[in-house]
């Protein structure tokens, strides 16, 4: 666990010490130095701008078929749900023609309202469940892609967040060096797929 405090006129982080049978000798790490690495870090999971946008482009299609395949379902399921009233009111028809007993009669009702029940609830399902997954990842994406900006920039809040989200909680400071390995679905971009250089200071140009 790591708290902030002022030293010298700089905000520098240490361990808490919450524990009270081991005694922590860890130094001071200064915030520009702490911002640097986790700079550093968060840029080597960032998404390339072209490889987001062809993303991007494969989830927009996806979402096209999901749409079209769940309007076929539901069309089917329809027509299914159709044939059962028919069903029903046929039911109907021969108890009141007295073909069937009364037994009978709700017995097979009860039936077929269970099936049309059911259908109904598929498509409730299904129209509320197609998009699930494709809107977190369209968000991902996005903000996968703009990994890099934050990290250049000089907002440490956004930078925070965007790092908690990456390292989750597997993120150490340790001997004044931050480390941790991404997690989920960012440990899915390979650093080892672009060349990485040190990300320059907000406001400076790289060499």
């Amino acid at each position: 666990m790591i708290t902030a405090e002022i030293q010298k006129g700089h905000v520098c982080y240490r361990c808490t010490k919450k524990s009270k049978t081991k005694i922590c000798n860890q130094s001071y790490t200064r915030e520009e130095d702490l911002d640097q690495q986790l700079s550093f870090m968060i840029q080597k999971v960032f998404l390339r701008q072209d490889w987001a946008k062809q993303m991007l482009k494969m989830l927009e299609k996806d979402r096209e078929d999901t749409a079209q395949s769940c309007f076929a379902f539901a069309q089917e399921n329809q027509e299914k749900i159709k044939e059962l009233k028919q069903k029903l009111q046929f039911i109907l028809d021969s108890y009141l023609d007295q073909v069937i007993e009364r037994e009978i009669y709700l017995e097979k009702k009860s039936e077929v309202m269970s099936q049309v029940k059911t259908l109904e609830e598929q498509n409730i399902r299904f129209e509320q469940k197609q998009n699930d997954w494709l809107e977190p990842f369209r968000e991902w994406i996005n903000e996968a892609a703009n990994a890099a900006k934050i990290a250049r920039d000089n907002d440490l809040f956004v930078k925070r967040v965007l790092a908690s989200k990456i390292f989750g909680s597997n993120l150490v400071l340790e001997n004044k060096k931050a480390r941790g390995s991404a997690q989920n679905q960012w440990a899915a971009l390979n650093p080892d797929l672009r060349s990485l250089t040190v990300v320059p200071r907000a406001g400076v140009e790289p060499a």
